[in-house]
């Protein structure tokens, strides 16, 4: 008797190791990534398990919205305030309003960001739509016109724009966040002035220890000294900013392991993206 209760014991203990083990093992394959960014993304399908999803809103619409919610949290809008690309429907309108040819992608141009009806187009009628279907936040590119064009006329367009976007917060029930990627000039002046807590919540950063050979269409390590200034910058942006995010380039294995590291210690997030295109 007390040998059947001992295999009944030992019985039960088996089978609960056994569900205890693939309780373990479905929460690791739950686990989700922190980002990814797929502006160029043909399928969205693909789009799966991020905390954090930037993706191109134009071709996206509400069902999109809401299929991209089922597998990821937070679905950011990616949104080129101070650009302008050949192939936007809105093309001809603004074209006698570009600044200069923007290095490296031929079909874009630097935006005269302090014009008003520019302002407008964003965010009325670009920052609306994306707030009607139902984005978790903006993804900001190309504020780094104010690198190229550093004078107060595109500061404050950039700054205008920045707070028109904000405005359509009071619309929502949730607060709409705003990343701004790239423009460490435009970012830094705004810690300077104290105004970049009011006019966004996070900063994206591409290459910092990546680099991009336009020429050969390869990637490579940063040089050092531009390293170097980087991280100093991002030291400083997240004594102001809660969130820091990361793109890099093709990082070997190697360097995956110094990025993840560095990411790590200082609390912030990255992708390693595998082709320019984020696809």
């Amino acid at each position: 008797m007390k040998k059947i209760v001992i295999n009944t014991v030992l019985i039960c203990i088996c089978i609960l190791s056994i569900f205890f083990l693939i309780y373990r093992f479905s929460k690791v394959k739950q686990m989700k990534k922190d980002y990814g960014v797929f502006i160029g993304a043909d399928n969205i399908d693909k789009i799966k398990g991020y905390n954090v999803v930037v993706v191109e809103p134009a071709s996206i619409d509400i069902g999109g919205v809401e299929s991209l919610h089922k597998t990821n949290e937070k679905i950011y809008a990616y949104l080129n305030i101070g650009s302008l690309e050949e192939y936007r429907s809105y093309f001809n309108e603004f074209k006698e309003k570009t600044l200069g040819l923007y290095e490296n992608w031929e079909d874009e141009y630097w935006m005269d960001v302090s014009d008003v009806a520019w302002q407008k187009l964003i965010v009325d009628k670009l920052g609306r739509d994306i707030v009607d279907k139902g984005f978790d936040g903006f993804f900001i590119d190309n504020c780094d016109v104010y690198y190229y064009y550093p004078n107060e006329e595109i500061f404050n367009g950039l700054s205008s724009i920045l707070q028109g976007l904000r405005s359509l917060n009071m619309t929502k029930k949730y607060k709409i966040d705003i990343i701004i990627n790239g423009g460490d000039t435009f970012v830094s002046k705004c810690i300077e002035n104290k105004t970049a807590t009011e006019l966004f919540d996070g900063v994206n950063q591409e290459c910092v220890f990546t680099d991009i050979d336009f020429e050969n269409k390869t990637y490579k390590e940063k040089d050092e000294s531009d390293r170097e200034y980087f991280k100093e910058y991002l030291s400083n942006v997240k004594k102001y900013i809660p969130e820091v995010y990361l793109i890099e380039y093709g990082a070997n294995s190697n360097l995956i392991k110094e990025i993840e590291n560095y990411c790590n210690e200082n609390g912030f997030y990255w992708y390693n993206a595998k082709e320019l295109e984020l696809k």
